[in-house]
């Protein structure tokens, strides 16, 4: 017999199979296929996204690599989705290089004074490309509580602990307003059915506002997303949206499903037998 774990987890693998997801490991900007259970993810890598857009076109110019973990330590997500313009959903946004020149989207910080300017292209054109530059993950993150999944840190810890103070606005003036509040979401679409999920807002809301999950990806009523699933989950809706790509992944089942499994009824005694 397969443990309640191994089941669930080969659950996901073979829904994942089934929808033919496939990619490169940074392959989430524009690129469809961006998830595929049944490789391993490199931890340095994962959360970074590829940003190609507008340079499809040009066979000289690199594809820009943004990777969320450089940034998570000192921002917040709601700093880019939406206050400096980018759209939760990836290919949404169309960047221009007039337009960070001009002071939008990355160029807001990226003008040699908050952070390297834009002059030094290969810092972000870097596809394929080994800047030296550029920060290691290992190196920059290793002090940051550890995790299992993802790029194998625990940011949720990492705030906890005081380890990260990421600022809600770019002036660090702002705070958000953090909803400590758990609602149980049933998980009845497959029999055996694992265990529920607890959905906690305090952690999400310690990096978003209200207004990026509702009500664009979850419709805010009880019982309002009948048609959530882990398929759709699985191709980038809901939860998915983010899980996978950037917050820690999918394959960290009972990171979510986390509420007691459903005790299986023993059958009555027959009295009159004994």
């Amino acid at each position: 017999m397969l443990s309640n774990r191994l089941f669930y987890f080969l659950l996901v693998l073979s829904t994942a199979a089934t929808l033919g997801m496939g990619g490169d490991i940074f392959a989430q900007g524009d690129i469809t296929q961006e998830t595929d259970y049944r490789k391993v993810k490199s931890p340095d890598s994962y959360g970074s996204i590829l940003i190609e857009r507008n340079t499809r076109a040009d066979k000289n110019l690199r594809a820009v690599v943004f990777p969320h973990w450089a940034h998570r330590p000192k921002y917040t997500c709601n700093v880019c989705h939406p206050d400096l313009g980018f759209k939760m959903k990836a290919g949404e946004t169309d960047i221009k290089q007039a337009d960070l020149e001009a002071g939008k989207y990355c160029g807001k910080c990226h003008n040699g004074t908050e952070s390297f300017a834009l002059s030094e292209c290969n810092r972000c054109h870097s596809y394929k490309l080994d800047v030296k530059e550029n920060k290691k993950i290992g190196d920059a993150l290793k002090d940051l509580p550890r995790d299992f999944f993802g790029n194998k840190i625990d940011w949720g810890a990492a705030m906890k602990e005081g380890k990260v103070k990421p600022q809600a606005s770019l002036d660090g003036k702002k705070k958000l307003e953090v909803l400590d509040t758990d609602i149980v979401i049933p998980a009845v679409k497959y029999s055996p059915h694992p265990p529920d999920v607890l959905f906690p807002h305090k952690a999400h809301t310690m990096q978003l506002e209200c207004s990026n999950c509702h009500p664009t990806i979850f419709n805010q009523k009880k019982a309002g997303n009948p048609d959530m699933d882990m398929m759709k989950i699985i191709s980038g809706q809901y939860c998915g949206t983010c899980h996978s790509k950037v917050s820690f992944p999918l394959e960290d089942c009972f990171r979510c499903h986390s509420q007691p499994l459903p005790k299986k009824e023993e059958p009555k005694k027959d009295e009159k037998k004994n």
